[in-house]
């Protein structure tokens, strides 16, 4: 009996490895199957995240450039304005100096013109305080008989001008 009971016991440990083999069998695939599921499922997320990863790059790549060039074009305007601003300074000062000898020949001519005036002006009271005292210095030395000598003298003088 006591090899019935060792027989059983064998066949009850190989009925019982015989079930662990078969449940390991399905246990283990299910666990390998959803380890793999899962290992695939990390595996495409590390994927999608190094692409993200990948794209952000690119994206920073392209912030970076765009303010290089931006920051380029910023002196560009900077140096195109400064020598816009010299231009205007030094045309603004050559107007400033043309405006002032303008103004200057225009004051020259304007003086002239009044010296002239005065002179003509000073000519002509000259003249006839001149005339007003040749006349009355005529007038009261003068008879009428040489006074009537002056008028036809300055008559035929007259004729001979014309």
């Amino acid at each position: 009996m006591e090899q019935g009971i060792v027989l059983e016991s064998v066949w009850v440990l190989v009925g019982f490895l015989v079930f662990v083999a078969l449940v390991w069998r399905k246990v283990g695939a299910a666990l390998g199957g959803m380890l793999d599921e899962r290992s695939a499922k990390i595996s495409e997320e590390l994927k999608e995240a190094s692409a993200l990863r990948d794209a952000a790059l690119e994206e920073l790549q392209s912030y970076k450039r765009l303010h290089r060039e931006a920051a380029k074009e910023a002196e560009a305007i900077l140096q195109s304005a400064e020598v816009t601003a010299q231009r205007i300074r030094e045309t603004a000062e050559k107007n400033a100096i043309a405006a002032v000898k303008r103004r200057e020949q225009q004051a020259d001519a304007k003086i002239k013109a009044a010296e002239a005036s005065m002179v003509a002006e000073l000519r002509e009271r000259a003249a006839a305080l001149a005339i007003a005292t040749a006349t009355e210095i005529i007038t009261s030395k003068l008879d009428e008989k040489a006074s009537l000598a002056l008028v036809d003298n300055a008559a035929a003088e007259i004729e001979k001008l014309n």
